[in-house]
C-alpha cells in the first residue's frame, strides 16, 4: 500500500506542476496544449528542467527565480503538494474499497485535478473556467452512462439540473451579486457526478464553509459585511468531501436523527 501511495504522490505532484501551467495559461488566454517552455513571470527567462522539479526546485531555489532573484509564487509548490496528497488520498480510499478499478481511479483523479484548477482560478481571480467545467461534465456524463444502472444515471442527470437550477435561482434573486453564473455550471457538474443525496451534502458543506470563513474574515477585518468571497473553492471543498465520504456522513446523520 505504501508504494502505491508514494507513487500516487510523485505522479500527483508532477500533475500538479502541469495544473499550474493550465492555471497560468487559462488566465493569460494562452493555448494550454502548446508546447512552449515555462518562463519566469518577472524576467521572462526560459526555465530549465532542473528549475521545474515539483516542490523540490522551489525549496532548492529558496523560493526565488534562479535568474532575476525575484520571489516565486507560493501557488506552485502548494498546488503540487496538494495534488500529490489528494492523489495519494484517492488511491488509498479506492484501494480500500470494494469498487476499485483502473477506470474509476483515472476518473477520480481527473475530477480531482479539474477541481484543483477551478479552486485556484476562482480563489485568485474570482473566475470559473467554464470551458473546463463543461468538459468535465461531458466526461462525467459519459462515464456514468456506461458505469451506472439506467435508473441511477437518470438520478445523476436530474441532480445536475436540480443543482444548477438552484444556483440559477440564487443568481436571479440576487441579480448576480450573491452568486456568479460560473457557479451554475459547476453545480451541474457536481450534481451529475455525485447524485442527489451527495449533491445536497456537498452544497450544504459549501454554504456552511463559506459562512464560517466569511464570519472569520469579517472578525479579522479582512472583509466588510456585504463584501463577497469566491464561492467555487467552497463548492470544490464540499464536492471532494462528498465524493470520498458522502455515504458514511449521510449514514451518521440518519443515525443521529433516528
Amino acid at each position: 500500500m505504501f508504494l502505491y501511495l508514494l507513487a500516487g504522490f510523485i505522479v500527483g505532484s508532477a500533475i500538479g506542476s502541469f495544473l499550474n501551467v493550465v492555471i497560468d495559461r487559462s488566465i493569460r488566454r494562452e493555448n494550454i496544449l502548446a508546447i512552449n517552455r515555462s518562463y519566469c513571470d518577472h524576467c521572462k527567462a526560459t526555465l530549465r528542467t532542473f528549475d521545474l522539479i515539483p516542490i523540490l526546485s522551489f525549496i532548492l531555489l529558496s523560493a526565488r527565480c534562479r535568474y532575476c532573484k525575484k520571489p516565486l509564487s507560493w501557488q506552485y509548490p502548494i498546488v503540487e503538494l496538494s495534488t500529490g496528497l489528494l492523489f495519494s488520498l484517492t488511491l488509498w480510499i479506492l484501494i480500500s474499497s470494494a469498487t476499485f478499478s483502473l477506470g474509476l481511479v483515472l476518473y477520480y483523479l481527473f475530477l480531482v485535478s479539474a477541481m484543483i484548477v477551478v479552486f485556484v482560478i476562482d480563489l485568485k481571480f474570482s473566475l470559473i473556467p467554464t470551458t473546463l467545467v463543461f468538459a468535465c461534465s461531458f466526461v462525467s456524463l459519459f462515464y456514468n452512462y456506461f458505469s451506472l444502472p439506467s435508473n441511477l444515471f437518470v438520478e445523476h442527470v436530474f441532480a445536475g439540473f436540480f443543482a444548477s437550477l438552484f444556483f440559477l435561482m440564487i443568481v436571479l434573486v440576487t441579480f448576480g451579486r450573491g452568486m456568479g453564473q460560473g457557479d451554475i455550471s459547476l453545480a451541474f457538474l457536481i450534481g451529475i457526478t455525485l447524485g442527489i443525496k451527495a449533491t445536497i451534502l456537498a452544497v450544504f458543506l459549501a454554504f456552511l464553509g463559506g459562512a464560517l470563513i466569511s464570519v472569520l474574515l469579517i472578525a479579522l477585518g479582512r472583509k466588510r459585511f456585504g463584501q463577497t468571497v469566491p464561492f467555487a473553492p467552497f463548492l470544490v471543498f464540499g464536492f471532494l468531501i462528498s465524493l470520498f465520504w458522502a455515504t458514511p456522513i449521510i449514514n451518521w446523520y440518519l443515525l443521529m436523527l433516528y
